[in-house]
């Protein structure tokens, strides 16, 4: 065997190895294990039609319609981990106490929650989600696609662990050069729900719907999100919050028993003892006098 045939079966054993571990990764598909729940931003039309209720606070002009994309987005993730919350009827923009997960349930505990804050986008009023105020159950980490082909081979590392570990990705996404208007905003213009590998793209909830009357959003693909073809710019993957340790309890105490010294009974015996002996002592002086 010459000195370049170790060598030659290294690479051929490293070729074997890297095929076997891509084979055995892309063995179990890269999709949640359950429905993504669908809630459409836009819906306007309908009983308590939540795209009509306003966004955010400190005079934000926008609606859920418009702008509530993300806080949408976020409604369809809770609503995936079965997490609901409260608001009271003077919160709420219904006028009636709810409770469970939908964008305009949310948007209300969010604008009592400290949950929007101002932002470039929105100079007029608190319109953008403040990520640290979500609902209690989540949390977030926040990662970035660095490509404008598609999704970038390390985002999608990062993006199909998460599906397969069961953890829903919110990516906000652009089309074109730009996506919003007249403003030069072009990228995050919008977000999505990814929830399953799909050849070269990834199968989303879009939460904007143009159909007015419908309460659920887009199933599509990036591909062919209903604004255009979508590329990821930033994107979350929102896992469940780890649990809290619980408190330390601190060991019982026992109540002090009394001393059988201090005990009535003791006492008592101690008196008699010294007693007889004073008694005694007496007896021995006595004799002593006598004699």
């Amino acid at each position: 065997m010459t000195h370049k045939q170790p060598i030659v079966l290294g690479v051929l054993l490293a070729v074997v190895l890297t095929t076997a571990v891509l084979s055995a990764s892309g063995a179990q598909p890269a999709e949640l294990p359950r429905v993504m729940p669908s809630f459409n931003q836009a819906y306007t039309v309908g009983p308590d039609a939540w795209g009509r209720a306003p966004l955010g606070t400190g005079a934000c002009p926008d609606q859920i319609a418009t702008t509530g994309c993300l806080v949408s987005a976020f409604a369809c993730v809770l609503a995936y981990y079965g997490i609901p919350v409260e608001v009271p009827a003077i919160d709420s923009w219904t006028g009636r106490a709810e409770v469970g997960m939908n964008p305009g349930i949310l948007n209300d505990w969010l604008r009592t929650h400290n949950g929007y804050g101002q932002c470039s986008e929105d100079p007029v009023g608190n319109c953008c989600l403040e990520w640290d105020f979500l609902p209690e159950g989540v949390e977030v980490t926040f990662h970035t696609n660095h490509s404008e082909a598609g999704v970038s081979s390390v985002a999608a590392v990062v993006i199909d662990h998460a599906l397969r570990e069961g953890h829903p990705v919110i990516a906000g996404v652009h089309w074109g050069l730009t996506c919003r208007g007249a403003a030069p905003q072009n990228e995050d213009c919008h977000w999505v729900v990814l929830t399953e590998k799909v050849g070269s793209t990834y199968a989303i909830v879009d939460p904007y719907n143009p159909k007015a009357t419908s309460s659920s959003g887009v199933r599509t693909t990036l591909a062919a999100g209903v604004k255009g073809a979508y590329v990821i710019d930033r994107f979350v993957v929102v896992t469940p919050a780890a649990p809290k340790p619980a408190p330390i309890a601190a060991p019982p105490v026992e109540a002090k028993k009394p001393s059988e010294s201090s005990s009535p009974g003791a006492v008592s015996s101690i008196l008699v003892l010294l007693t007889a002996i004073a008694i005694i002592v007496v007896a021995v002086f006595a004799a002593g006098a006598d004699h």
